[in-house]
């Protein structure tokens, strides 16, 4: 081998390197973060049990309808305390928003040390709404449920529900515009699916079989990261949810099946993100849009920042391409 294809082939295998060693870096920064966050609460945990501080008394997740505008509700396992954090730091810091009210919907952890971490951390703050239900993939749908039945017993005129995953990001300030400027009326918004039919596949994972769903087409449906629900039909969609047979997918249930079933309306909203990271992790990147998904807690808390700064720009490491290679590298990194 000539000895320029040999300098060549070094270049080559230098920035190969040096990719991975910024991927580990980020990888290693994460979970440091996220064990960081669960140490806290261990500590403050231990000091509640040695009685050198007196645990917060039990207070109500309550909703005070009158003054409730948006009623925004993060399905979470019990194991997300990072995601929460930043939430709570980020989009999901509603002090200037009075007429915002967030709530966690936390099912039940199997691991007993992560549950008890958990209700020390709403010993803090107050916006954790816990259910019986087992953290499984299945039990997704019992959880969204869960959180129709607490918004119809207990935030009644509450004007709109926003259901939205833990590893959301949003554009909350736009959101309220959004919905100031343009009222809705028996709605569920959001990236509408249509004309999407079940997997017959006999292997695959998402296999239907026609037990399960006779139709070769499912009912228009939002996708299940994140649907907004307008108030009027929140106790109709929930009441729905005790007629309508159980599904296993849990957008196409609620947004499809029970919408139909009470004649409400699926309406597109092209700022509600429809794709799998479909935006590089940059605050500017969501300046004209509400939603964007699948994002890490350190791209949340930098994408909010950069948000609030009219004046900053994407990095290199955000154009589309390359931020999923590293993605996709990091992935690679946790198996």
């Amino acid at each position: 081998m000539s000895p320029r294809k040999i300098t060549k082939a070094l270049c080559k295998a230098t920035k190969w390197i040096l990719l991975l060693l910024v991927v580990t870096f980020l990888c290693f920064r994460f979970r440091e973060k996220e064990q960081q966050t669960k140490g806290a609460y261990k500590l403050l945990q231990e000091y509640i049990n040695k009685g050198l501080l007196q645990a917060p008394p039990a207070r109500p997740v309550v909703c005070q309808p009158r003054n409730v505008f948006l009623l925004i509700m993060v399905p979470s396992a019990v194991s997300n305390f990072e995601q929460r954090r930043v939430i709570r730091k980020t989009w999901g810091n509603i002090t200037t928003e009075p007429s915002v009210l967030l709530r966690f919907v936390l099912g039940k952890s199997t691991m007993h040390e992560l549950q008890s971490l958990a209700e020390t951390e709403n010993s803090v703050y107050n916006d954790i709404l816990f259910t019986n239900i087992l953290e499984t993939y299945e039990n997704l749908l019992h959880k969204s449920i869960a959180l129709l039945r607490w918004a119809s017993f207990y935030c009644q005129g509450v004007q709109y529900l926003l259901k939205i995953d833990d590893d959301m990001f949003l554009n909350l300030p736009r959101l309220l515009n959004d919905l100031r400027r343009n009222p809705k009326l028996n709605t569920i918004s959001g990236c509408r699916v249509s004309g999407a039919s079940p997997f017959r596949t006999l292997f695959s994972k998402w296999r239907i079989s026609r037990k399960q769903y006779q139709k070769d087409v499912y009912p228009d449906y939002i996708a299940g990261t994140a649907y907004l629900i307008s108030g009027d039909i929140i106790s109709k969609l929930y009441n729905a949810t005790r007629r309508v047979p159980y599904f296993v997918f849990e957008d196409v249930y609620i947004t499809g099946m029970c919408r139909k079933h009470i004649g409400a309306v699926a309406s597109e909203h092209r700022e509600f993100s429809c794709g799998f990271r479909d935006k590089g992790p940059c605050g500017k990147n969501f300046r004209y849009h509400i939603t964007g998904h699948h994002y890490r807690p350190t791209e949340i808390q930098r994408m909010w920042s950069e948000l609030q700064d009219r004046w900053s720009n994407c990095r290199l490491a955000d154009a589309y391409l390359i931020h999923q290679l590293i993605y996709v590298s990091q992935q690679l990194m946790f198996l």
